[in-house]
């Protein structure tokens, strides 16, 4: 099987399983959410520990628990970030192999795979997480494609060097319409879902911070020396290869949120 034929059966597959969590309801998509927040900082970890940087897996475990709950039972994500933050810092208190570097790193690793995906996990609202996927789908996927098709110019080439301007702004153009028809669907159905400048401005942050998402996960494999973060997917990497623009998305979907 070829790397296209294996990342194609893995899109279907995946876009099926997706399917079923979202029809399952909010709990399941919670529930699947903290199941991409351990992988993710098992990649993470193992990423990592290459450059002699140990994340504390205890309390970034824990704190991935906690943000969990809150996230399941409607409180308010804060309780977790503040109850992780005190038990981390402490632990770096009393403990002597705890090194300011990797206590810092672990504190990062909490905020880029747990708290961010975790404020997408603690929306009620299906159709706006729906919206996160799509920001982040076809944002991902026209890049590749316009990008590949009229590419000349280099985003950032030191850190990811088949990206091109062309790409980026491509992807971002077809993310803005593809998703303002969604929400354009959507208000059919429910006038709180209306299209205006601030909806707009938002996804077309969402989409930017998407690709700058992709491009933070590619510095990191840089940095460490890693092609892919894992092949738990076939043809794509890891769940951070696959997830990476969705995390930057998550924030942006939360203020959207916030302002409907």
């Amino acid at each position: 099987m070829t790397d296209l034929q294996k990342r194609v059966s893995t899109g279907v597959v995946g876009i099926a399983l997706i399917i079923l969590i979202f029809y399952l309801g909010l709990n399941a998509i919670k529930t699947a959410i903290f199941i991409l927040t351990l992988e993710g900082i098992r990649e993470l970890y193992n990423a990592l520990v290459k450059k002699g940087i140990k994340l504390y897996l205890s309390t970034l475990l824990f704190g991935a628990l906690v943000t969990f709950l809150c996230s399941f039972f409607h409180l308010n994500l804060i309780f977790g970030l503040v109850v992780y933050f005190i038990l981390n810092s402490s632990i770096y208190v009393i403990s002597e192999d705890y090194s300011i570097s990797n206590y810092s790193f672990t504190n990062m690793s909490y905020l880029y795979v747990v708290f961010f995906l975790n404020l997408l996990g603690s929306l009620d609202d299906i159709y706006l997480i729906i919206s996160a996927f799509v920001i982040a789908f076809t944002t991902d996927t026209f890049a590749y494609f316009v990008g590949s098709t009229f590419g000349k110019h280099k985003l950032i080439e030191k850190v990811s060097p088949n990206k091109s301007i062309e790409g980026a702004i491509g992807g971002t153009v077809f993310a803005l319409i593809l998703t303002t028809v969604y929400f354009v669907m959507l208000n059919k159905y429910n006038a709180i879902y209306n299209i205006n400048f601030i909806v707009i401005l938002i996804v077309l942050l969402a989409s930017i911070a998407g690709q700058f998402g992709d491009l933070f996960a590619s510095k990191i494999k840089r940095f460490t020396g890693i092609k892919d973060y894992a092949q738990i997917l076939p043809g794509h990497g890891g769940i951070l290869d696959r997830f990476d623009s969705l995390i930057f998305i998550s924030p942006f979907i939360f203020i959207l949120y916030n302002f409907i």
